[in-house]
């Protein structure tokens, strides 16, 4: 891979750490405004490490294509998870003080990493 393309891929891999890391701050943003306990960030983590470890991961080893996919499969957990996670948990008000708009941000964040990984993958495929 030329020097050119290898620093396009690993902004791409950059952005999605980056990505990452914002399930993180969104939770604490709406915990500092008083939406959500502060128990919730602890709940951000989990996507937030996962994603950026993967995406850690996938620069390191750059040759290996598996990272690579599992950046694809990482978001789309996230995507499928967080809803039924957040309905599980508080049943009927699942959708109330804040929460849907964390989850539709989740959501988006989510389908944004989506569209970075699959950038990533085509750009190490070709």
């Amino acid at each position: 891979m030329d020097k050119e393309k290898r620093v396009k891929t690993n902004s791409l891999y950059s952005k999605y750490i980056v990505l990452g890391a914002l399930y993180v701050l969104v939770k604490f943003a709406f915990v500092t405004a008083g939406y959500l306990h502060p128990g919730a960030i602890l709940h951000a983590l989990i996507p937030a490490i996962v994603t950026m470890v993967v995406g850690l991961l996938a620069i390191n080893t750059s040759n290996n294509p598996i990272w690579n996919k599992i950046m694809i499969l990482a978001p789309i957990l996230i995507f499928v998870i967080t809803p039924l996670y957040m309905y599980f948990k508080e049943k009927s008000e699942w959708l109330v003080n804040g929460r849907l708009e964390v989850l539709v941000i989740y959501e988006i964040l989510a389908i944004v990493q989506l569209i970075v990984a699959f950038k990533a993958l085509r750009d190490i495929r070709d």
